[in-house]
Order: structure tokens, then sequence, then C-alpha cells
């Protein structure tokens, strides 16, 4: 006898509630990335927004900054749209009348700032009514092999655990694979909290951790990046996924890259 499909009212709420989720976060991510296209497109250094939203919840981009320059600790503005009230809202194909548009709808979502993309103003006197976008990475799993490399420079690939629920994504770190095949497990905080083995700092564990959610969380990122993996020894909830690295290319000394 075949199975006859569920109706969407006999599909467990719990179920429901984690399929609307998962397709809020899929489309708020996505029209992230589409934002930071529109903007890199006319300033390709863009890293950052800075916005605002009054009492009406209408937005407002105060500007669009550069990453942060370690040698001078500061950023570099690279467009302000209102310097000159004279100046036409285009500003080259840069259409800011759309972007605010985009801006609009993706503020009203806390999807973003589970995943740090949205934050509280570096200036502490604009803290109170402005924020602090910043854009998704242009290739997120070279910046995730590259974070993993700074610190396990042997690195070839990374399994880790995804468990998408209602309340989100949440990623768990399992294994690093190194050039030789040798895995190195890494410590799980709810099972070892005390443990010193973590191969990175806390603060790059939750970088890793937003990109790696970001990478589950877009079906064509997905596809494309990550490999699912049999899991059969762990007690864990969720999904395990192996990220393979980028190769590096070699320098002209025949070493790899950092």
């Amino acid at each position: 006898m075949r199975e006859r499909r569920l109706r969407p009212t006999q599909i467990p709420l719990t179920d429901l509630a984690t399929a609307y989720v998962q397709a809020g976060e899929s489309l708020f991510l996505a029209l992230h990335d589409d934002i930071a296209a529109q903007v890199r497109l006319a300033h390709p250094d863009a890293e950052h927004l800075d916005v605002s939203v009054d009492a009406d919840d209408d937005v407002r981009l105060h500007g669009i900054w550069s990453a942060q320059d370690f040698a001078t600790g500061g950023h570099r503005l690279l467009y302000d749209p209102h310097d000159d009230a004279e100046r036409s809202w285009r500003d080259g194909p840069l259409d800011i009348d759309e972007l605010v548009s985009d801006l609009d709808r993706v503020l009203n979502s806390a999807f973003l700032y589970s995943w740090g993309l949205v934050e509280p103003h570096p200036v502490h006197e604009h803290r109170e009514h402005r924020r602090w976008i910043t854009l998704p990475p242009a290739d997120r799993a070279a910046t995730v092999a590259a974070l993993v490399r700074r610190h396990v420079p042997d690195a070839e690939s990374l399994v880790y655990r995804v468990e998408a629920t209602y309340r989100g994504v949440a990623v768990g770190f399992e294994q690093i694979t190194l050039h030789d095949g040798e895995r190195v497990d890494i410590p799980c905080p709810r099972c070892s909290p005390e443990s010193d083995d973590n191969p990175w700092p806390h603060d790059v564990s939750h970088e890793l951790a937003h990109l790696l959610a970001q990478l589950y969380t877009l079906p064509h990122l997905r596809s494309r990046h990550l490999t699912p993996c049999v899991d059969v020894a762990s007690e864990h909830e969720g999904q395990l996924w192996q990220l393979v690295f980028p190769y590096r290319e070699p320098t002209s000394a025949g070493t790899a890259h950092p």
C-alpha cells in the first residue's frame, strides 16, 4: 500500500515551526547577500553599512565603510549619501532608494542579528539609534578555510554538526582532517566545558559558527560546499556536514600560502 503524503495540518507543529524558521533564515540571508552585491558593485571595498531606524521604522543610510585598517585602527568612509542635499540619489550602479528598501526588510527580521551581521554602532554616541551592518565575505568557504588554517595550518577539511530547530540553526564542531589524513577531534563545549584543547580562541569559534551556519542556511551554498556525513557514534542531535577547504596555491618558493 502506497504511503499517503501528510497534509500540512498533519505535520507536527514543531516540524512546521522549524520549516518556517529555516525558510525565513534562507530568505533574509539571501536578501542580505543581494544587498552586499549591490553595494560592492559600486564600492568593491565595502564592508559595513551605517544605518538608522527612526520611531516610524523608516531606515536611513548614513554611510558605506571599508573594513577596519589595522594599521590605523579605523575604517574608510567610501560613500556618504547625505553630504550634499543637491546630489543625485544614485552613485554609479548603486540605487540608494532600492538599497534602503531592502535594508528596511532585513532590519525588521531578527535572523541577521543572531549571526552577528547587525551589531551596535562602533561609535558609542550613535548606539541608541544607529546600527552597524556587516556585509558577508564574497567566499564564505574560503574565509572559513583561512580562519581554521590560521590556527591549524595543515587543515584540509572541517566536520561540523548542524542542529536546525524552530529556534534557528546551531553549529557544533566535531573534527579537523589534516593533509596526511589524520583526524583531530574538537572538544564539545557541552561535554567538555573545561577543556583547554580547543584549536582556536573562543571569539574565532563564534565567527566560524556564524559562517558555517550561513553556508548551511543558503541552499545553493550548501549543495556546492557541504557533504553530509554518516554519524552513528554520537548521541548529539543534528546532522554532520563536511566542508572540504579550497586548495592552497603554492607560492613561487614552493610553499603554501598561510
